[in-house]
């Protein structure tokens, strides 16, 4: 069956008037109010002040005009000054239907620009309210699960953190008197840290494939879209081949990214956003990627970025990064632990991978009327 549809003014209204909007400079921490704006993050600061709640009742979506976000609010808050738009479900429609509906949207993106104008060209689904609130509450059920499983993800990522902490301390404390070592002091005799090709050129099907620092992550690097360049433009950068021997770090746009290489990166190039740090040992190179990967040396990372056109983390600034390095039956313990929630975390993510898959089909399915509950319980399972 497919739903009869109606115009997105016949849908949704758009109350963002007469809301008193919060600029930036205001939000807090804490406070008893909370701002929401169009950023990712759900919730961007706090306020003090109860009365520069928005006057709509509730539940309302707020979308961003620059971003492209959508956001379920059903709790009091005050409003992001930048580019907010505030709406409501018109009769005959559920709220929570017509948040999941507009997530499914394939919006324009203008950069920078504002987008509300496309969105109010798109028309919308309309099956009967019962329908609606069954849909939403399936699609609520699935999205539940991936929560759950970014929660875990997150979990797994702060528990590598704790084994750290728990075997050798806080570095910054070093109440063990480790010896710390520059980073460059770790690299393979004979090589260096370096970046890698500088104007890579146009997208070349059969080239070499470059990874860039949007490729970079904690299980590798993302090989399913690499930009590949021409051999002739690689061939000058021979230097900054990989080997095998690697770790990755993103010195521009994913900065502080850090990655190791795998078997199938051998004879790809790095992008200049990316840093090359070889490094012999399989266990130090282990050992170091998870210490680069932790709080204390991000801060590090942030606090040496040098802004010019964009910021950026400079190869003296990498060279120079202080790593403790406790004894190697130590390394060679902590690597160990490293491998085990990796392997954790790895499951963890292809879960993920298979929900996200099955929440955009169960989307398709709801809003062409295909959607049936015993399905979508059969697949989350």
């Amino acid at each position: 069956m497919t739903w009869p549809e109606v115009s997105f003014q016949e849908a949704l209204r758009d109350v963002s008037g007469g809301n008193v909007k919060v600029p930036k400079a205001e939000f807090r921490d804490a406070g008893v109010l909370p701002v929401i704006d169009q950023g990712q993050g759900r919730i961007a600061g706090y306020v003090d002040d109860s009365n520069l709640a928005q006057r709509n009742d509730l539940p309302v979506i707020v979308f961003g005009d620059h971003t492209r976000c959508f956001k379920y609010v059903d709790f009091p808050f005050a409003v992001g000054a930048d580019g907010v738009k505030v709406l409501t479900a018109k009769d005959g429609f559920d709220a929570r239907y017509l948040f999941w509906f507009l997530t499914s949207l394939d919006i324009p993106s203008a950069g920078y620009s504002r987008h509300y104008k496309y969105l109010k060209e798109f028309s919308v689904a309309k099956p009967p309210l019962e329908e609606q609130q069954r849909i939403a509450a399936v699609l609520d059920q699935v999205d539940a699960l991936r929560v759950e499983r970014r929660g875990a993800i997150v979990l797994l990522d702060d528990l590598i953190q704790s084994i750290f902490l728990d075997m050798f301390g806080d570095p910054s404390v070093n109440g063990s008197a480790f010896e710390v070592r520059e980073l460059e002091d770790l690299v393979v005799r004979g090589d260096r840290i370096n970046y890698g090709v500088v104007q890579p050129g146009r997208h070349v099907e059969d080239g070499i494939p470059l990874i860039r620092s949007g490729d970079l992550g904690r299980l590798g690097v993302d090989r399913s879209s690499l930009m590949r360049i021409s051999p002739d433009v690689e061939s000058k950068y021979a230097r900054s081949r990989i080997r095998g021997n690697e770790i990755l770090i993103g010195c521009v746009g994913a900065i502080g990214e850090v990655a190791i290489v795998s078997s199938d990166d051998v004879d790809s190039n790095i992008a200049r956003a990316v840093a090359r740090v070889p490094i012999a040992s399989d266990t130090d190179r282990e050992y170091v990627a998870a210490y680069l990967r932790m709080d204390f040396a991000q801060r590090y990372f942030t606090r040496e970025l040098r802004t010019v056109a964009q910021p950026t983390l400079n190869i003296k600034q990498i060279k120079s990064a202080p790593v403790m390095f406790p004894p190697y039956s130590l390394r060679s313990k902590f690597a160990e632990r490293v491998r085990c929630v990796t392997r954790q975390r790895v499951t963890h993510v292809a879960h993920l991978a298979t929900l996200d898959e099955l929440f955009t089909s169960v989307q398709h399915r709801a809003f062409s009327g295909t959607l049936w509950n015993h399905e979508v319980i059969g697949e989350a399972a």
